[in-house]
This record gives C-alpha cells, sequence and structure tokens, in this order.
C-alpha cells in the first residue's frame, strides 16, 4: 500500500486546458483518446489544436479522434509521424449501425456527439453489437485495449494526466 502511496505522491499531474467533445477513460480513469466532434468538414487548425494537444501530454494520452459527418480519423502519439492518421474510416458505415437514418436526416452536434460516444461504448462494452464496426482495425491499433471497461464523458474542460 505504501508503494502506491509513495507513487501518487512522487508523481506529477498535467492539466490540459483543452476542450474535446468526448474523452474516453481506460477502466483505472486515465484519459486515452480525446475526441473532437464536428458537423462540418474538418478544418486543419482543428487537427492541429488535437494533435498538439496530443504532443502537450506526451504520450500521456495515447490516441485522438477526429469526427465529421464524412470521416472519423484516429491518430496515435508515437515517436514518429504521430501527426498523421493512423485509421480513417467513413463516419456513415460507423454510425449508420447507432442510426440507421444517419445519412437520410440531418444530424446535430448533440446527437451526433451522442452517436460517436454510443460507438465508443460499445467497443468498451458490447452493449449493442458482439462486433461493432470496425472493431478488428480498433483492435489492431491497441484502441480496443484501452477502451475495454472504460468510460467516456462529454464536454471536459481541463483533462488531468499522470506524467
Amino acid at each position: 500500500m505504501a508503494t502506491n502511496l509513495e507513487n501518487n505522491i512522487n508523481s506529477q499531474v498535467l492539466r490540459l486546458f483543452i476542450y474535446p467533445d468526448i474523452v474516453a477513460r481506460d477502466k483505472n480513469g486515465n484519459p486515452v483518446l480525446l475526441v473532437d466532434v464536428g458537423v462540418r468538414t474538418i478544418e486543419p487548425q482543428v487537427s492541429r489544436q488535437i494533435t498538439d494537444s496530443l504532443e502537450q501530454a506526451n504520450g500521456s494520452i495515447p490516441f485522438a479522434m477526429l469526427v465529421n459527418l464524412a470521416q472519423i480519423t484516429i491518430f496515435k502519439w508515437s515517436r514518429d509521424n504521430w501527426q498523421q492518421p493512423i485509421s480513417v474510416f467513413n463516419t456513415a458505415d460507423v454510425l449508420s449501425r447507432y442510426e440507421p437514418e444517419f445519412t437520410n436526416k440531418r444530424i446535430f452536434h448533440t446527437y451526433f456527439t451522442s452517436l460517436v460516444e454510443a460507438w465508443l461504448r460499445d467497443l468498451a462494452y458490447h452493449w449493442h453489437s458482439q462486433h461493432p464496426p470496425f472493431l478488428e482495425e480498433i483492435k489492431s491499433i491497441g484502441l480496443l485495449e484501452k477502451l475495454a471497461d472504460g468510460t467516456t464523458e462529454e464536454e471536459t474542460d481541463v483533462v488531468e494526466v499522470m506524467i
């Protein structure tokens, strides 16, 4: 027990003042994924903002995701090429599983965010399907094991990570 306390005392907390739409946390409560959801196409400055957040966390948050109506783009922190997407999926291929009319109706930001969160929770808990969309691809990049039995939260202003 003293060792854990010692580790907590000697650990530093980095507070990131960022505004992701969703933060996914692992089963221990550590942030593992920052998600920016937009109903328009992804602007370069938004992409830069989310990748800058990964850089600021210096590996403490291993993944970031940009989602718009056309595509879901995932970034993974690593020393080489981390600003390049590791995976890109068609948004309709993912979210139509949770909203069959996804491509036929107007989707507002709040509902869009909820659909993305539903997919992330399905990956973590399989609440909707034993094989959520792109399960194998998410597993192959190492994100699935981070999401397993974790949680998600919306509209977080400060993300704390242990460094």
